[in-house]
């Protein structure tokens, strides 16, 4: 790359830009590779509809709660059923019919009918479903990707005006797709009775769900094995005794029962779930929910589990305090997860709080939380296909409350998950979850798969509506929106049939744009009626003024992580426009491209996303929960946790020193001038009293030919400034989101220090003689060292690259051309010193 007719100052942000893009594009050709890995041929949902117990049919339905010791799994339940395009012809609009498994206790006869399920009216859900409403149309790529296994939505192929209820419920090839809804109204009049739903349909797994202990297999059913499973033959046997959780003695003594807990088959040579000595699990300790259906013999058969210690508000750890939770976000939270397979763990951050006891009771029932989500890989003997030098994993968002669980009465977390998921072999539907959908489902659930951190965020002011005089914002009810639009196009792939995963493009890419979306629609609604912003005004000290001004502050830290070099991507802009209603047309749009990955490169590794919204949250006050699971569940010895990574984050040494030039590369601010000029004004205290006093600092300035000068300036950039800070402090100095504690931080900046000078001392023996003797005299070790101090101070303050080298650079310009430094490296002496006849290293 030429430099040579660079201006100084336009070169450092060109050079910024250059390594920011060459690290961009480093992941995106190795996320590629990744995925061009993992392709397969044979769609994991077929393969398992081929056990009659993972098909709908195989379980009637019946009056629910089935028992006292069972509670449904919604109010509202049951499964969604396509129309016909004949019926859409006769009734236009974006409804699917709903086959009810439980209504209210006022309906019971609507239980198994037919009735139709469509949107309740008003101007945000029409706004809503009109801009996610496309024809569908397959191109080639989404009909190739059906053949190499993928479910893409084959039924809505050739569909006009398509609509999110409609995407959902033909996203699979079978009518198999189980919600519950949260708010309806129900419509009785004429035929057929309507529901009228106000929120998008949450994706559950069962029909009702119990709490249980898990004692064994029982022996007296004599059922013949599974077929496969994990580990040696015989496998154990379906059918396992349980004892139901009593809520008289808050124990594990209620009604006895047999379940079956159905080994599922092997797909894509794993098994989602093992039922191996899964009454030993460390999950069970506090009881499993199961959530399921009675076959046709009433036999209750499980079709996901959950932990529930992974949920109580009883944390096995509590880190006080900024630093040590910056590092347990760096350093502890997957440490050691191939040693953690089967455990669970809960730990509990608080930045200000004094005290464990404190920091605990600020939970309180009822309390709303953003959900961080994030998995990692498998290894072990039967390792996934892509690549464990770099794990991609995948990130979501979601939404956390505490609520008082009906079995027992403590306090628990209630999980959702915004799923922005691309098509894929195993039937995962992009929309809104319930925990147990997604984790713990046996068929296509993560929880005895893969290592998952699901961190709970509260911060009163993001998950807390603002009340601005006559204006109420909510920048996380409008994530969880935005989250939702996306979903819905990814469900028809904006109307191509597919939705695949690109660097440009990926749930944890796409997550981003939603919070990218969702703050210019914030800022949009603040600033749009004069009213608002004239109260704002006018009211300086009110609590919610300060709140809004705190979530200012939130707001500019996520851009900055969101679009790494202060350019927003055009998708990103155009799609913010389209639904502040401000572009000028409806159409959405979609980049695959490289550069725009490149972009926001920041948001392509779901790590970075999960590690850096995390710490940002963390260092604007908020508290957070890590709920972490680490393949839970029976015994599968073929498996082993990988915990997600950075950039070439499974190679040692190699990893860490990627991500230290990763975290260090963001983009500058103008608050870190004043950070540059204060360093700058702190060296030139010490080291111009001391140069000019012991005469090795001499006024005598060296320009010559300008645009010489100008190259010298640029190539001085490069080496010594740029190439030497990331040597001795990007890659060998913990960055500050580490969070090392002051003292060993203190042991790595002495080590880095003293290698700073050892390093001009041998430089100056080998490949740069010209060095030799300054870099040896005492007086140039004295302002070396100094600057080293200063420069290692700055970064601890800043963690940039770029002001390191700004500062350095301009130090060394200035000796050089301004204080002697020339002459002196070329050998001459001032004021009779003498002259050594040494060429001019310059």
């Amino acid at each position: 790359m030429s430099l040579r007719f660079c201006l100084p100052g336009r070169c450092f942000l060109k050079r910024w830009k250059f390594w920011g893009l060459l690290l961009g594009s480093t992941i995106a050709t190795l996320l590629l590779l990744s995925l061009a890995a993992s392709a397969v041929s044979e769609s994991n949902y077929f393969l398992a509809r081929q056990s009659a117990f993972n098909r709908v049919e195989a379980y009637p339905i019946k009056t629910l709660p089935s028992t006292a010791d069972y509670r449904p799994t919604g109010e509202w339940m049951g499964r969604l059923l396509l129309p016909e395009v004949e019926e859409y012809a006769e009734s236009p609009g974006d409804w699917v019919w709903l086959e009810v498994w439980h209504a209210p206790i006022a309906e019971p006869n609507l239980v198994g009918q037919k009735v139709k399920l469509t949107w309740q009216p008003n101007p945000q859900t029409e706004a809503y479903v009109r801009a996610v409403t496309r024809d569908v149309q397959f191109t080639k790529q989404a009909e190739q990707s059906a053949e190499a296994g993928s479910i893409v939505p084959t039924r809505l192929n050739g569909r006009d005006a398509v609509g999110p209820l409609q995407s959902l419920a033909g996203a699979r090839p079978e009518d198999d797709v189980t919600v519950r809804l949260d708010s309806v109204k129900l419509i009785t009049e004429g035929t057929p009775v309507v529901l009228q739903t106000a929120l998008e349909p949450i994706q559950v797994t069962g029909r009702e769900y119990g709490l249980v202990k898990i004692l064994g297999p029982n022996p007296e059913v004599k059922k013949p094995l599974p077929p496969e499973c994990p580990g040696a033959s015989p496998c154990p046997s379906e059918y396992f005794k349980v004892q139901h959780y009593s809520a008289a003695t808050g124990l594990f003594d209620g009604t006895a029962e047999t379940v079956r807990i159905p080994q599922q088959p092997q797909v894509g040579g794993h098994f989602f779930s093992s039922i191996r000595e899964l009454e030993n699990a460390s999950g069970g300790t506090q009881g499993w929910y199961i959530y399921g259906a009675r076959d046709a013999e009433g036999v209750f058969t499980v079709q996901a589990l959950k932990p529930r210690v992974l949920f109580q508000l009883q944390p096995d750890q509590v880190v006080l305090g900024p630093t040590a939770g910056l590092n347990y976000i760096d350093r502890q939270n997957w440490q050691d997860t191939p040693a953690r397979k089967g455990t669970l763990r809960r730990v509990l951050v608080n930045p200000t709080a004094a005290a464990p006891e404190a920091a605990l009771k600020s939970w309180q029932e009822g309390d709303y939380a953003l959900v961080i989500h994030l998995f990692g890989g498998i290894g072990g003997d039967n390792k996934e296909s892509a690549s464990l030098v770099t794990v991609t994993g995948h990130f979501a968002y979601g939404l956390a409350r505490v609520i008082r669980e009906p079995f027992t009465g403590e306090l628990q977390f209630s999980i959702l998950y915004q799923q922005i998921y691309a098509h894929n072999t195993n039937g995962i539907v992009a929309g809104t979850h319930d925990w147990s959908a997604f984790m713990g489902d046996l068929q296509r659930g993560w929880l005895g798969q893969r290592p998952v951190s699901d961190v709970v965020v509260k911060l009163d002011y993001f998950t807390q509506p603002l009340e601005l005089g006559e204006t109420t914002l909510s920048l996380f009810h409008q994530l969880l929106i935005e989250a939702q639009v996306i979903a819905a196009r990814y469900r028809i792939g904006d109307g191509t049939g597919l939705a695949a995963v690109t660097p440009a493009t990926s749930c944890v890419q796409d997550s981003s744009q939603a919070l990218y979306i969702a703050m210019q629609q914030v800022k949009q609604q603040a600033t749009a009626n004069p009213a608002t912003v004239e109260w704002i005004k006018q009211h300086p000290d009110d609590p919610e003024v300060q709140k809004f001004n705190q979530f200012r502050r939130l707001s500019k830290a996520l851009t900055q992580a969101l679009t790494p070099y202060g350019v927003v991507r055009s998708d990103w802009e155009n799609n913010a426009g389209v639904l502040a209603g401000v572009a000028g047309h409806d159409r959405f749009a979609r980049s695959h491209g490289l550069l725009s990955g490149i972009l926001s490169w920041r948001s392509m590794m779901p790590r970075w996303g999960h590690d850096d919204i995390s710490r940002i949250f963390l260092r604007q006050g908020a508290q957070l929960w890590f709920l972490r699971a680490n393949q839970v569940g029976g015994i599968d010895l073929g498996i082993a946790p990988v915990a997600p990574t950075l950039l070439l984050g499974g190679v040692p040494v190699l990893g860490q020193v990627m991500k230290r030039l990763a975290d260090a590369v963001a983009q500058p601010t103008w608050d870190e001038g004043s950070v540059i000029l204060g360093s700058l004004l702190l060296y030139g205290a010490i080291a111009l009293p001391y140069g000019f006093k012991s005469k090795f600092l001499r006024r005598f300035a060296v320009i010559g030919n300008p645009l010489i000068f100008l190259f010298n300036l640029v190539r001085l950039l490069l080496l010594p400034a740029l190439i030497e800070e990331v040597l001795f402090r990007v890659i060998l100095l913990p960055h500050p989101v580490e969070g090392l504690p002051l003292g060993r931080w203190l042991i790595w900046a002495g080590l880095s220090l003293g290698l700073f000078v050892v390093y001009h001392f041998l430089s100056a023996r080998t490949y740069y003689p010209a060095g030799n003797p300054t870099f040896f005299d005492r007086r140039f070790v004295v302002l070396m060292t100094w600057l080293g101090v200063v420069l290692t101070l700055a970064y601890r303050v800043t963690g940039s690259i770029w002001v390191v080298t700004l500062i350095h650079w301009v130090v060394v310009a200035v000796w050089l051309h301004g204080l002697g430094g020339i002459p002196r490296l070329a050998g001459k002496k001032f004021s009779g010193e003498g002259d050594l006849n040494r060429p001019n290293p310059m």
